[in-house]
């Protein structure tokens, strides 16, 4: 169910400005960061560990792989919502696991992916069709469309988070005569992270299997971080994009 928003504000994204304050309210909240990400990263990491010890032969590794994601959806995502609700609502760790937010946070995520995922399936069936010289870059170009239309939609995420969640074309809305912007904040303030993870994931090839755990430990502790300072532009977008005054009073400045 979505619920009806004020129309937008005609406002024009500073990239340095929103970059900024995305790593900043990060930098400047660490022990509540922490506090937030502990156990959802505990349990995603124990998962990881469980699916190395038993996971084994081809089936294993693909069961172990899927629980691993599954885990990852249901706690990573834990710690976004807590996060978007910090920063939209002023809202601290509560006395539960789940906070409220969640499911129509899971939801509409769920509604995204599917749909990414369908146009992935049907991209790669054109890809597969003659003549290919001109059907596989088609397929390229509808698979960078399918991303960058993820990305348009994403304020999707922050509604949601704090209960007021609204439709894909509602989202699409509010981005109109922004979106390269927001795609430039976004490849700020998540690509290094990727980058980070890589070069982790290059040390870890250097040293023997035994230290696997502290380099996966490390990995997944970048893509929290990471998470938090994506979720935390996509927060401060959503209310100043919105304009929505009864936000602005309970956030940070």
């Amino acid at each position: 169910m979505s619920y009806p928003m004020a129309a937008p504000r005609s406002h024009q994204i500073d990239v340095v400005d929103q970059v900024s304050r995305a790593y900043g309210v990060v930098v400047g909240n660490v022990q509540l960061v922490v506090e937030m990400a502990l156990l959802p990263y505990l349990i995603v990491l124990a998962s990881e560990l469980i699916v190395l010890l038993v996971a084994g032969g081809f089936f294993g590794g693909l069961l172990g792989t899927l629980i691993h994601a599954i885990v990852l959806l249901i706690f990573g995502t834990v710690f976004i919502v807590r996060w978007h609700r910090f920063i939209l609502v002023g809202e601290r760790v509560s006395g539960g696991l789940i906070p409220p937010g969640w499911t129509p946070f899971v939801i509409v995520g769920l509604k995204l992916g599917i749909a990414v995922f369908v146009g992935w399936v049907v991209l790669a069936f054109l890809a597969a069709m003659p003549p290919r010289f001109l059907t596989a870059p088609l397929a390229v170009i509808g698979g960078i469309a399918l991303a960058l239309f993820s990305l348009r939609v994403s304020l999707v995420f922050p509604a949601a988070a704090i209960e007021r969640p609204v439709g894909f074309r509602t989202a699409w809305d509010w981005i109109a005569g922004n979106f390269w912007r927001l795609f430039v904040c976004a490849l700020a303030c998540y690509v290094p992270f990727i980058i980070a993870q890589i070069i982790v994931g290059w040390i870890a090839a250097l040293f023997p299997s035994l230290f696997w755990i502290v380099f996966a430990a490390l990995q997944l502790a970048i893509s929290f971080v990471g998470g938090a300072v994506a979720a935390g532009l996509l927060s401060h977008l959503y209310r100043e994009m919105i304009g929505d005054g009864s936000l602005a009073a309970s956030t940070l400045p």
